[in-house]
C-alpha cells in the first residue's frame, strides 16, 4: 500500500534537506564558515588586557583554597500572625564567609556572621563540611576566630600591609554571597580611613568591589593575591551592593585577633573610657607648658565612676600614648579602647603638670 504524504510535509523535508546541505557544505558559501572564523580580535591587540584577566585569574586560583564558607544554624520561635500562642521553633540556617590563618586549622571570619549561632560549619572550596569550634571573638571590633581539624587540605593566606594601600589600588573580594560560594570580583580601594561608619569608631577600607549578604568575613585582597582586609559591611538603603563597601584593614585586625588568642573561650565585649577629650588649642598648649610638637588629645571633662576617674586620670592631662601607640587625635584613643575591651588595662603616657607619667587604667564599664 502506498503511502500518500501531503504536499506541504514533502515541502519541509525538501527545506530541511537543503538547510543541512548549505550547513555542512565546505568552503565560504556554507553556514560552518561562521563556526570557524578567528577571534576578532587578535593576542597583539589585547595584550594588556589578557594580562590583567591573567593576573586576577593568578589571585584567585592562589586563594580559592583558603576562602571558606560559614554556615550557622540557630533555634529561633516562629510565631503564627493569626492565632495567639501559637508558635513552633526552627532552626534556621544563615551563610557568611572566612578564611584560613593558619595551618593549625585558625579561620577568621565577622563576629556577626557566628553570633548567638548553636552551631558552626565551615565548608572547603572541595565541599567537605568540618564542624567549627569557637575559639574567641571581639564584639566590637567585629572579628571571631574559629578552629576546625589540622589537615583540611586549605591554604593559610599571606597578609599584606594595609597601611600601605593607596586610593584607585585594586581590590578583590571573595566571598559567598547570598550563599554563592566563592564568588569573585575585582573593585578599587574609594578610601584609606574612613571614619564613624558606626559605634564601633575604627576606620575601614572603602571599597566597589562587589560585597553582599554573606560576604561578610571573607577577604579583602590586593593584586599580589594577599589579604588587606576583611570585609564587614555595605552602605545601603536597600541591603544590596550599591557600590559602597567597607573591611576592616588587615593590620588592625592582626591586633584584634592575637588578642583573641590570648583571650581564648571568651567574647570581648565594648567598653568605654569615659572622657571628653580633645587635640588642644594653642592658648591650652601654653597654658600647660605642652610643647607645640607634641601629638595627643588633652582631657576636659569626665564622667563621674567612669573608668578614667576610677583609675586616677584627671582634668587637663594630656594623653600622648595608649598601649605604646601614638595618640594623634581622639579616634586614636578610641581604637585603642576598643581593642582591649571591657575587663581589659589600658596603659596611658600622659603629660601632668610638666611632668610625664604612666598610668593604667582598668576599663570596668561598657
Amino acid at each position: 500500500m502506498k503511502i500518500r504524504l501531503p504536499k506541504i510535509v514533502w515541502v519541509n523535508i525538501g527545506l530541511l534537506v537543503l538547510f543541512l546541505f548549505v550547513l555542512i557544505l565546505p568552503g565560504e558559501g556554507g553556514l560552518s564558515s561562521f563556526f570557524r572564523g578567528g577571534k576578532p580580535l587578535g593576542y597583539s591587540d589585547q595584550r594588556a588586557g589578557i594580562q590583567l584577566q591573567n593576573a586576577f585569574r593568578n589571585v584567585y586560583n592562589s586563594v580559592k583554597d583558603s576562602v571558606v564558607s560559614i554556615r550557622t544554624k540557630k533555634t529561633e520561635a516562629i510565631t503564627s500572625p493569626y492565632q495567639y500562642f501559637d508558635y513552633r521553633t526552627e532552626k534556621l540556617s544563615s551563610f557568611g564567609s572566612g578564611f584560613l590563618i593558619h595551618e593549625k586549622g585558625y579561620v577568621v571570619t565577622n563576629f556577626h556572621v557566628i553570633s548567638d549561632a548553636e552551631s558552626i560549619e565551615v565548608i572547603a572550596s572541595d565541599g567537605s563540611v568540618y564542624p567549627a569550634k569557637f575559639v574567641g571573638s571581639h564584639e566590637r571590633a567585629d572579628i571571631a576566630l574559629l578552629k576546625i581539624k589540622e589537615g583540611s587540605g586549605l591554604k593559610p593566606v599571606s597578609f599584606g600591609d594595609s597601611d600601605k594601600i593607596e586610593v584607585g589600588d585594586w581590590a578583590i573580594a571573595i566571598g559567598s554571597p547570598f550563599g554563592l560560594e566563592r564568588s569573585f570580583s575585582v573593585g578599587v580601594v574609594s578610601a584609606k580611613y574612613r571614619e564613624d561608619l558606626d559605634e564601633t569608631g575604627q576606620t575601614h577600607i572603602q571599597t566597589d568591589s562587589m560585597i553582599n549578604p554573606g560576604s561578610s568575613g571573607g577577604p579583602l585582597l590586593n593584586i599580589y593575591g594577599e589579604v588587606i582586609g576583611i570585609n564587614r559591611l555595605i552602605r545601603s538603603d536597600s541591603g544590596r551592593n550599591t557600590g559602597i563597601g567597607f573591611a576592616i584593614p588587615m593590620n588592625y585586625a592582626k591586633k584584634i585577633i592575637q588578642l583573641i588568642e590570648e583571650n581564648k573561650g571568651r567574647i570581648i565585649r565594648p567598653a568605654t573610657l569615659g572622657v571628653m577629650a580633645t587635640v588642644p588649642l594653642p592658648d591650652h598648649r601654653k597654658a600647660l607648658g605642652i610643647p607645640t610638637d607634641w601629638k595627643g588629645v588633652l582631657v576636659y571633662d569626665m564622667d563621674a565612676g567612669s573608668s578614667a576617674e576610677s583609675s586616677g586620670l584627671k582634668r587637663y592631662d594630656f594623653i600622648m600614648e595608649a598601649n605604646g601607640v601614638q595618640v594623634k587625635n581622639i579616634n586614636d584613643l578610641r581604637e585603642q579602647v576598643g581593642i582591649v575591651g571591657l575587663g581589659g588595662r589600658l596603659k596611658l603616657r600622659i603629660y601632668r603638670e610638666k611632668n610625664l607619667e604612666e598610668l593604667t587604667v582598668r576599663l570596668i564599664q561598657k
